[in-house]
């Protein structure tokens, strides 16, 4: 059972945070530190369990006296926790000291969704659209949907005039091929198992109507070994002499594409732009290193800030720095929030930000003005195309939101460079 007040503790203590390190003088005080270390600790320990739903023991945290040395055990530590995170928690010196923590979500957490050229689904969505899909283009051949309650029949539907049986499957996110071979061959293998067990029920729902074919719906055939699965069911089914099916009935895999005309209309008549892919719906995986990352982050926080007063420039730096790092490690929790609440807008999403950062390299390239008005034309320019795209889903303020989070990842992985 998660603790329902873990968000709003993880508030309390990155809003306590945020006010400690973005003191002028928060680097003067032993006192401060010690703050800090209390504070972030408690945010990676709340973060930890707030993500993975499930208790997270942490080793105890330690200060380094060299105020260079880990707070945590290192990443290390945490990633034998928590295998699809990375975490980093220490202290750096340096005309300033900067408590820098926390969790960096893999493309991995993303995943919860299966991603095809037509868009991104689970299992009720795909049921959805392949209903409007059968419902559109068997209409003349007497269509029916079979809802699922009471009972589900191993079929979701059928045509009365020429005895077609149509069942949908998606996987509610990305398997490896092999694990998804494996689900769909257990899929057809469990669902035609019901006609038998339900022939009697069935005989009631079809009527006349003997089943001459009966099709699996995927978005995609993960292995040929799933066309011989079906040749070998389709075998064992006849076998079995039932009187809802016809002598020459058959079991055949239906992919996508073999509706993609239907889908593409029925996206167009509401309203949704046409995907022809090329841009993938996940951003890509975070692969390098913590430190590097930070680094990245300090030398662009440095060029942003290089014109400002000699006497403010520390102050400034330690501010922007922190804020920046802040907003780079709230981006994967940020977009996973978006995922789980709206995963067709986080795909979406997903696919906006590939397309938008593959032109980043040459406004970078060409530009002629400083660091700072560079980043803010990028910065504003991803908030347009996110609320022109995707309004009313995301209104101005939360397309601000995340294209602040964006941008500092951009900073931190050099998509976003001012050399």
């Amino acid at each position: 059972m998660v603790d329902p007040h873990l968000p709003a503790r993880c508030a309390l203590v990155s809003h306590q945070f945020s006010r400690i390190t973005e003191c002028p003088v928060f680097a003067k005080t032993e006192r401060a530190i010690h703050q800090l270390h209390a504070l972030q600790a408690t945010i990676c320990i709340e973060q930890c369990a707030q993500i993975t739903r499930r208790a997270v023991r942490l080793r105890s945290f330690r200060s380094g006296s060299d105020l260079g040395g880990p707070l945590a055990r290192r990443p290390d530590c945490f990633r034998r926790h928590l295998p699809n995170h990375v975490s980093t928690a220490f202290l750096e010196s340096g005309g300033g000291r900067y408590l820098r923590a926390g969790l960096l979500l893999s493309a991995r957490d993303y995943a919860t969704m299966f991603h095809t050229a037509y868009g991104a689904f689970d299992g009720n969505s795909w049921e959805r659209l392949c209903q409007l899909v059968f419902k559109r283009k068997f209409t003349d051949d007497g269509y029916t949907h079979i809802p699922a309650t009471p009972g589900d029949y191993g079929l979701e539907g059928f045509t009365k005039t020429t005895g077609c049986g149509y069942q949908c499957y998606c996987p509610d996110k990305v398997y490896p091929p092999k694990e998804l071979y494996e689900k769909q061959r257990d899929k057809i293998t469990t669902d035609l198992k019901k006609l038998q067990t339900n022939e009697a029920d069935l005989t009631k729902v079809l009527g006349a109507t003997k089943l001459r074919r009966w099709h699996l719906v995927t978005p995609t055939i993960a292995h040929n070994d799933l066309i011989k699965h079906s040749q070998a069911k389709e075998a064992e089914v006849r076998g079995w002499n039932l009187s809802i099916l016809a002598p020459d009935f058959q079991v055949l895999v239906h992919d996508a594409d073999h509706y993609a005309t239907e889908i593409q209309e029925i996206k167009l008549a509401v309203g949704q732009a046409l995907d022809f892919g090329g841009l993938p719906t996940v951003l890509p995986e975070l692969t390098d290193n913590s430190e590097t990352y930070e680094k990245n982050v300090m030398r662009k926080t440095r060029t942003r800030l290089a014109n400002s007063p000699a006497d403010k420039l520390e102050g400034k730096v330690a501010r922007l720095y922190t804020k920046t790092l802040r907003e780079f490690l709230d981006h994967g929790p940020h977009l996973k929030r978006i995922n789980d609440t709206a995963p067709t807008v986080h795909s979406r999403l997903a696919r906006l930000i590939n397309g938008y950062e593959a032109d980043i390299g040459e406004t970078c390239d060409t530009w002629v003005g400083t660091p700072q008005e560079l980043t803010e034309k990028i910065r504003d320019g991803l908030t347009e195309r996110i609320v022109k795209e995707l309004a009313p889903a995301i209104d101005q303020t939360g397309a601000a939101q995340i294209a602040r989070l964006i941008v500092a990842r951009w900073i931190a992985v050099c998509e976003v460079d001012y050399d």
